[in-house]
């Protein structure tokens, strides 16, 4: 397929839900897996399903934030039966803890807004805290419960995208690096890599990180690496599994060991983990459960987050280059939203009617001046 109807640009899990959207409503798609570290985002998620959990009041895109959430308990059975592989959906809910009182008002205010817009959410007293989670930090003055979000596994999920968009027609690419957007006039056609020219009907640039780096497009892409660790240690033995945030930090619970994290550096692509990143994420992680402190790293790893200076991601059309689609920009929430995102894609390069308001993550919002 040397000239495809759409080119996905990345092969982190955002361009491989695109190429999966795409080429199940008939488009004849080729990703191309680009940059140097293949879904370098999803190498330090935890993978939280956390619209609630993580959500500020008046957020304009909670609703959509929320259906890219249920999207997953509607795709894990079919990504099963497509690849065989078990995205590790779980939502059994997570905890956002308050450890002052200036947290326990600021908390209260967002659960009684989420509440108000039609959202579950709960306030949760210290007792009814430390009855979800008995080892929890005698510090915490409550905690509001989102009990429908949780987490899928990032690594799964990317394979089970990638298997799923290949087995619908997607022909992947591996190892090219995109270096600049071909354009004819008021249209994107193709892009050239490092080894060849390559055209196609529409172009998609969803390279995480790396999206502001390619060359060729008709205006500087505001996407720059935000680099994060995480560490993983053992969890204490008889503690049930849990999701919690507080202190600046997460833990998440996956089997017999615990995620936590994690650091937000704005130092380019430097991939490198730091004594002092790993220290501090370990210091916030036992402020949330006692029993955490001291314990080993048993690993820990780096990447990088594509980040937009309002923090919303950018999705949907050049405003003015025809033919030319973004999917990128979307820092933390990166797996939450690439399932919703790839449907989104699709949606829109099919001409179909879309439910949400896009003005607050349109491409235009930075651009159409």
């Amino acid at each position: 397929m040397r000239h495809p109807d759409v080119l996905v640009v990345g092969g982190g899990v955002v361009g491989a839900a695109c190429a999966r959207a795409l080429s199940q409503r008939g488009s004849r798609v080729m990703l191309l897996d680009t940059g140097p570290q293949r879904g370098a985002a999803s190498l330090i998620a935890a993978g939280m399903l956390a619209p609630l959990a993580e959500a500020a009041a008046q957020d304009p895109m909670l609703g959509w934030a929320v259906r890219a959430r249920d999207l997953y308990v509607e795709l894990a059975p079919i990504l099963l039966e497509e690849t065989g592989v078990d995205i590790g959906i779980w939502t059994e809910g997570i905890m956002q803890l308050a450890f002052t009182e200036e947290e326990v008002a600021k908390t209260k205010s967002e659960v009684a807004w989420r509440r108000q817009s039609g959202f579950t959410s709960e306030w949760l007293s210290p007792d009814e805290v430390r009855e979800q989670a008995p080892g929890i930090s005698k510090e915490v003055l409550g905690a509001a419960f989102a009990p429908e979000d949780g987490s899928v596994e990032p690594v799964a999920l990317l394979e089970a995208m990638l298997k799923s968009a290949e087995s619908k027609g997607t022909e992947i690419v591996r190892d090219q690096t995109v270096q600049q957007v071909l354009v004819d006039g008021d249209r994107a056609e193709g892009v050239k890599t490092a080894t060849e020219t390559l055209y196609a009907g529409a172009v998609v640039i969803a390279a995480g990180a790396w999206s502001g780096r390619i060359g060729g497009m008709p205006r500087p892409l505001t996407v720059e690496p935000i680099k994060g660790q995480i560490a993983i240690l053992d969890w204490p033995a008889r503690e049930r599994r849990t999701i919690l945030y507080g202190a600046g930090g997460y833990v998440l619970t996956r089997g017999p060991q615990v995620i936590a994290g994690s650091t937000m550096e704005y130092v380019g692509f430097d991939a490198s983990t730091t004594d002092q990143g790993l220290s501090h994420i370990r210091e916030t992680a036992a402020r949330l459960y006692p029993s955490l402190e001291g314990a080993a790293i048993r690993n820990s790893r780096s990447g990088f987050r594509p980040m937009t200076p309002d923090g919303m991601p950018i999705v949907g059309p050049d405003p003015h280059l025809d033919r030319l689609w973004y999917a990128t920009g979307h820092g933390r929430n990166g797996i939450l939203l690439a399932g919703c995102t790839g449907e989104l894609v699709a949606q829109l390069h099919a001409g179909e009617a879309v439910e949400y308001d896009l003005n607050p993550i349109s491409p235009s919002r930075f651009w159409d001046w």
